[in-house]
C-alpha cells in the first residue's frame, strides 16, 4: 500500500481521488463490416460507462446493426447525423455523452484489454490532461497489394511515438489521435473542430494545438494499447498525401509559432541531392503531374511483381511529390480568395 493510501508516517489514510467515468465516443462511416469486432472489447469493458457511436450519414446498415445491438448492450448509444464529416460526428458524440472523460477512438481502432480503465486512471487526480494511447497498425498479410501503405504508415507512426517519448512537449504540437482521452467539459469548451480549418487531413494536430493554447498537458502511454486496422489502397494513399501537405500548411498559417514555420524545403529535406532536385522540379504543376503518374505506375508494377522494397521506394517519393502539390494548391486557393 502506498504512503498516500495509508497515510504518510502511519497517520489517517488519505482518500484516493475517485476514478472518473468514461464515455467512449466513436464516429463511423461505411465501416459496418468491422464495427462489431471493434466494439466487442469496449462493450465487454465495465470501465466504459457508455459507448457512443455516431453514424455520419452513411446508408450501409451501420445504424440498424447498432440499434439491434442495444438489446444486448444497453450501454451502446447509437447516434445518427446527416453526413458532416468526422469532426462534426465526434463533436456530436461528445455532446451526447455523459461521462466525466471522453475516450475518442477511431472506428478502425480495436481496443486491447483494460484500455478504458487505463485511460480513466490517468485522469483520476488531474483535470488538465490529454492522454494519448498507443495504437500500432496491424501488420499487413502476405500478398496484400496495399502493404506498402501500411508499412509506411507504421514507420511514420513509430517515429512520432518515439518523438513523444523523447520530448513530451511534442504531444499536443503533433497530436496523432485515434486513441486519446480528455475531460468532456474541456472538449465542449474548446470544440473538436474549427470553423477555419477545412482540410481533411491533420484536424487532430490542429485540435491538439488549440488544447495546448487552452493550457492542457499531453501525456503518451504505450500501456494504453489498441490495434489500428489501417488500410489504404493506392488512390487513397495519393489523396491522403496531398491532404497532408495542405494540412501542414494550413496548421502553420493558423497557429504560427506554436505550430512552427513550414520550411521552404520541407518536401525535399533529407533526400539525396538528385531526388531532392526532382521534388524541387515538381513545384511546377506539369512536372508534378508527370512525376506522380510515373511513380504511381511504379508502385503498381512493383507491387504486382512482389517487390516490396521497390514499391516502398516509389511510394515514399510519390508521397513527397503529392504532399508538395497539396501545399502549393492550398496556398494558391488562399491567394485567389485574397
Amino acid at each position: 500500500m502506498s504512503d498516500r493510501a495509508r497515510g504518510r508516517y502511519g497517520g489517517p489514510a488519505m482518500p484516493l481521488p475517485p476514478v472518473p467515468t468514461v464515455s467512449v465516443v466513436m464516429p463511423t462511416y461505411n465501416r459496418r463490416a468491422q464495427l462489431r469486432s471493434v466494439l466487442a472489447p469496449l462493450l465487454a469493458d465495465p470501465a466504459a460507462s457508455e459507448v457512443v457511436v455516431v453514424v455520419d450519414g452513411c446508408d450501409d446498415g451501420s445504424l440498424q446493426d447498432l440499434e439491434a445491438m442495444t438489446a444486448e448492450h444497453p450501454q451502446l448509444v447509437p447516434v445518427w447525423q446527416e453526413n458532416a464529416g468526422e469532426g462534426a460526428a465526434r463533436q456530436a458524440g461528445v455532446e451526447r455523452a455523459t461521462g466525466d472523460v471522453v475516450l475518442l477512438l477511431d472506428d478502425d481502432v480495436e481496443a486491447e484489454g483494460g484500455l478504458v480503465a487505463g485511460h480513466a486512471r490517468r485522469h483520476a487526480d488531474r483535470a488538465d490532461l490529454v492522454v494519448l494511447g498507443y495504437m500500432p497498425p496491424v501488420p499487413p498479410q502476405a500478398g496484400d497489394p496495399d502493404a506498402f501503405s501500411v508499412l509506411l504508415y507504421a514507420e511514420a507512426y513509430e517515429g512520432r511515438c518515439e518523438s513523444y517519448e523523447n520530448d513530451p512537449d511534442l504531444i499536443l504540437r503533433h497530436l496523432w489521435a485515434g486513441n486519446v482521452s480528455l475531460r468532456r467539459a474541456t472538449v465542449l469548451e474548446v470544440g473538436v473542430g474549427s470553423d477555419v480549418y477545412d482540410e481533411r487531413y491533420h484536424p487532430d494536430r490542429e485540435f491538439g494545438l488549440r488544447l495546448l493554447a487552452h493550457g492542457l498537458t499531453g501525456v503518451f502511454d504505450r500501456g494504453l494499447r489498441a490495434r489500428h486496422h489501417y488500410q489504404r489502397p493506392l488512390d487513397a494513399f495519393v489523396r491522403d498525401a496531398r491532404s497532408q501537405g495542405a494540412g501542414w500548411t494550413l496548421v502553420s498559417q493558423l497557429h504560427g509559432e506554436d505550430a512552427g514555420a513550414l520550411p521552404a524545403d520541407r518536401f525535399e529535406a533529407g533526400l539525396p541531392a538528385p531526388v531532392a532536385a526532382l521534388v524541387h522540379l515538381c513545384r511546377r504543376p506539369r512536372a508534378a503531374a508527370l512525376a506522380s503518374a510515373a511513380l504511381t505506375a511504379g508502385v503498381r508494377a512493383a507491387t504486382t511483381a512482389g517487390n516490396t522494397r521497390a514499391a516502398l521506394a516509389c511510394a515514399r517519393l510519390l508521397r513527397r511529390v503529392e504532399q508538395q502539390r497539396g501545399a502549393i494548391e492550398l496556398r494558391r486557393r488562399h491567394a485567389q480568395r485574397g
